[in-house]
């Protein structure tokens, strides 16, 4: 339905709207792009926040959140009519326009694929999002049946959530007040990803001192990925039946920039379909880092407002992106060194200490057990490959070139943030921030971040050297196309319109999931399979377990429940994590899961659709 889409992009237009006006009458930059990208970004953050704080106090009601976004339209209406200030011309970097036209044009037609709703049911056209979706939507949802904080993990039922959430929170909102899943899911993506990319271009251009050099941070980052990844086209290209042209406008289902378990060793994956897109949490945590140190910059800093703005913005960061922090407290320490003129930084610490402490204390009562973070772990997920062998397929020539970085005139806080980049790169080849080693690539990307401008600047000097120009530039361009070229086949092959698509539920499983919404009382487990897509997750329902691999990322152990639901199940136990379950979902996937299993006597069926059915005991 249209409307439900118009709800989704009003909830995040008015904060927009109301944070550009904020930051435009406290002169945060002189350039009209800047803004949009900070004020956006510092709205919507800050009305995720807003509602985080009252949904501790009060239910979030539809008209709770209906008023609260009227109250940042007002307070932009009041700031726009009655602030006195002469001097808020501005002026307009088009180059940073047209990149926003062209990656809001892009991330239109790719966002939107995250979740499609058809008429037999939900689809993702974003593989690397297929596990992440269920987990999304049980969160989202959860949120929008409990309406009040604090909530248990939707998906292992008795035990705290220990999660970033902000930003499926305000998806919860867009439900709440008349949205349905699929925009809530797609129009962040769609919203913030082409700021993300504006705000990597003016944080390139800023750090590496020209336009140029923006334009090859956002390339070198948003087209990113293991750099060797590409050759695999060859191979396939030989086993493709048709012609060059249809190979390339059906593009296998493989991700060129590689994948977490890449037998070959290709684990560096493209930022953009590996995180931004299935990793919600990374579509505020990155742009907030980036607004943070652009605002942070020597020359930004001595603006009056700019280091309050950054402070702001660091505070919110907790709660929306836990990686995030650990690489931005690097980066702060190295504008610090480099910067150390101390009424800058009260500025920005006493904001940022008062958010963030109390934001802190969520992760203090978390359920993740101890010794499930933070493990010694050399070489990240090399396995049997040579190290350096392993980067080098990796990353390329980005790890020499940082090097290189220390021996050339740039300016000591570029030098300083890819030295903070470094201190990543090591703190991650040496221990797993997580679980799963994979999600050590949430801290490798900022290494990543940290070193392009540097890089960027290097590219640049070496292209307008006049003498050496002719020989040096057809080098310089072969670099770019090696470094980019895994990652503009991924993305190339998700804005196919012949991209393959992937079935989350079907429809029977969205009609029945709005039954067991009037069936299932909130904050009540559910007995259901383990899996990542059952139609209790589409009614915001508690499960005792989903996916089991999502609640082990997470910190926690979920083998002993898995195997007590399988008991359960087959009739050997009449308990879960020692409770007696009020409802039972019977479906496809329970009868896939478990073929021995026995519907009880005591189980009295009250809902059935298809081949959908629940019970109570």
């Amino acid at each position: 339905m249209i409307y439900q889409w118009l709800i989704a992009t009003i909830t995040l237009l008015i904060p927009a709207l109301a944070g550009i006006i904020t930051v435009i009458r406290m002169r945060i930059s002189s350039e009209t792009t800047t803004h949009i990208a900070i004020g956006s970004m510092l709205g919507i953050a800050a009305f995720g926040t807003f509602l985080y704080y009252i949904a501790h106090i009060i239910p979030l009601h539809p008209i709770i959140i209906w008023i609260t976004l009227l109250g940042f339209m007002c307070e932009g209406i009041a700031l726009l009519l009655f602030h006195r200030n002469t001097n808020t011309r501005t002026s307009t970097d088009w180059h940073a326009a047209f990149i926003l036209l062209l990656a809001s044009i892009l991330f239109a037609i790719i966002g939107s694929k995250l979740l499609i709703e058809r008429p037999d049911g939900l689809y993702t056209g974003i593989i690397n999002a297929y596990g992440d979706i269920g987990w999304h939507t049980a969160l989202i949802m959860e949120l929008a049946d409990t309406k009040k904080l604090p909530v248990q993990d939707p998906i292992f039922a008795g035990t705290n959530l220990t999660y970033p959430f902000l930003s499926n929170f305000i998806s919860s909102a867009m439900i709440l007040i008349g949205s349905s899943i699929a925009p809530s899911m797609n129009l962040p993506a769609m919203f913030l990803i082409p700021l993300i990319i504006l705000l990597l271009y003016h944080f390139g251009k800023l750090y590496g001192r020209s336009r140029g050099a923006g334009i090859l941070v956002l390339l070198l980052f948003l087209f990113g990925g293991a750099t060797f990844g590409w050759t695999r086209i060859f191979t396939d290209a030989q086993q493709s039946n048709g012609g060059l042209i249809h190979f390339f406008t059906h593009l296998p289902n493989r991700d060129y920039s590689g994948v977490g378990g890449d037998a070959a060793g290709f684990n560096f994956l493209n930022p953009t379909t590996s995180l931004l897109l299935p990793q919600r949490a990374m579509l505020f945590g990155l742009p907030i880092v980036l607004c943070t140190l652009i605002l942070l910059h020597p020359t930004n800093i001595k603006r009056k407002h700019a280091p309050i703005i950054a402070g702001i913005l660091a505070g919110m960061l907790p709660l929306f992106h836990a990686h995030a922090c650990i690489a931005l407290a690097a980066g702060i320490v190295a504008l610090i060194i480099t910067n150390p003129i101390k009424k800058y930084w009260v500025h920005f610490f006493i904001p940022a200490l008062l958010l963030g402490i109390p934001e802190l204390f969520f992760y203090a009562h978390g359920s993740a057990s101890s010794g499930s973070f933070l493990r010694l772990a050399p070489g990240w997920m090399k396995e049997d490959h040579n190290f350096f062998l392993f980067w080098l397929q990796n990353t390329g020539i980005f790890i020499p070139a940082s090097i290189l970085l220390f021996f050339t005139k740039l300016k000591n806080h570029v030098k300083a943030l890819a030295i903070a980049g470094s201190f990543l790169f090591a703190a991650a080849n040496i221990f797993l921030f997580a679980p799963w080693a994979w999600d050590n690539f949430k801290i490798l990307v900022f290494w990543l971040l940290f070193i392009l401008p540097g890089i960027a600047w290097l590219f640049m000097n070496l292209w307008n050297m006049r003498n050496r120009a002719i020989y040096l530039r057809p080098i310089l361009i072969i670099f770019l196309l090696l470094q980019t070229g895994s990652g503009v086949l991924d993305i190339w092959k998700l804005s196919l319109p012949t991209a393959t698509t992937w079935q989350e539920w079907d429809r029977a499983a969205m009609v029945f999931a709005q039954y067991m919404k009037g069936y299932v009382p909130p904050q009540t487990p559910i007995a259901t399979a383990s899996v990542h897509n059952s139609p209790a997750v589409l009614a915001g329902k508690l499960l005792f377990l989903g996916y089991p691999a999502h609640i082990w990322s997470h910190g926690v152990s979920p083998w002993v429940r898995e195997a007590e639901i399988k008991e359960f199940y087959t009739g050997s136990s009449q308990t879960i994590a020692n409770k007696t379950p009020q409802y039972i979902l019977v479906g496809p996937q329970e009868l896939a899961a478990f073929p021995n299993l026995q519907i009880q006597p005591r189980w009295k069926k009250i809902a059935q659709y298809g081949a959908y059915s629940l019970f109570r005991q």
